[in-house]
Formats: structure tokens, sequence, C-alpha cells
């Protein structure tokens, strides 16, 4: 499932008014908004990651069994991407919060509220 990055339009809220008001406080406050959503959306990749073997398995099911193709777009993608079809799970730290399809983009978003922290002159 793809969820919509929600929490750009607040980041970048925050980076206008930081900006319109000039205190630079407001952009270190803003880290928090990155931060919540990195959370909230890690802890949903960790959830889904459990989902993987099961749809590996219809999926097969499907196919060895009926001769239904179908839609075969977990199996399809792990092949694409040459990935194993029964995904390890490490737990929520690795599944979800340090997942590279997670965490870069909030990681930018941090550094770039960061950098507007030092940027923006203090009154």
């Amino acid at each position: 499932m793809f969820l919509p990055k929600v929490d750009a339009p607040g980041t970048g809220a925050v980076i206008v008014l930081a900006l319109q008001q000039n205190k630079s406080v407001l952009a270190l406050v803003g880290c928090t908004i990155p931060i919540f959503f990195w959370v909230l959306e890690s802890q949903w990749k960790h959830f889904q990651r459990g989902f993987y073997p099961r749809v590996g398995e219809i999926e097969t099911t499907l196919l060895e069994t009926c001769q239904l193709r179908g839609p075969a777009i977990f199996n399809s993608w792990n092949y694409a991407l040459k990935r194993v079809t029964s995904p390890k799970r490490k737990g929520y730290v690795w599944d979800g919060l340090l997942n590279p399809t997670v965490f870069i983009s909030y990681i930018l978003e941090i550094v770039f509220l960061l950098i507007a922290w030092k940027a923006i002159p203090l009154i």
C-alpha cells in the first residue's frame, strides 16, 4: 500500500512561517513533524512486512494449483528486483525505522529544517 507524503505540507508551512516571522526556533520545532510521521510510517511498514510471506504463498498456490497467474505483483516485484520471496523479519528497528524506503525522505526534511534553523537570522 502506498502512503502519500502528508507531512510535506506541514513541513513547508513551518518553513514559510519561520521565514516570515524570522524566528529560527520554528524550524527547529518543525523537525517534530517529519519525526512523528517517520515513526508512524515505520510502524506501518513493520506491520506490512508481516504479510509478505503469506502473499508469496497465496500467489504461488494460485499459480501451481489453479494455473491462475493473476497479477502476481509480489513475486514479479521480487524477481525484477532480484530479492528473495521470503523476507526475513528483523524487528521493528530494521524493518521499519531504518528501512531506506521509509527514512530517506524524512531525513532529508529534517536536514533541510536544521539548515533553515541555522540559516534564519536570530532577532
